[in-house]
């Protein structure tokens, strides 16, 4: 089952992954890791979000790390 790019109308069964930082609008806002998701085709950007893998090991880190001090 795929969908349809709503720029270009190709069938969607495939995605493009491009790395992005996403970043609030205050100046000393925090930043994460985040993918968009883009139509193999044409390029538009299907959706964002934030990188589960860099997440991930954003969590490891920071248990590794408070099991190191106790």
């Amino acid at each position: 089952m795929a969908g349809t790019c709503p720029k270009c109308n190709s069938s969607v069964n495939r995605l493009v992954l491009e790395t992005l930082l996403i970043k609030g609008r205050q100046r000393d806002a925090p930043s994460y890791n985040g993918v968009s998701f883009l139509c193999p085709s044409c390029g538009c950007v299907l959706g964002a979000g934030f990188d589960p893998l860099a997440v991930k090991n954003d969590i490891v880190e920071e248990l590794a790390e408070r099991l190191r001090r106790g």
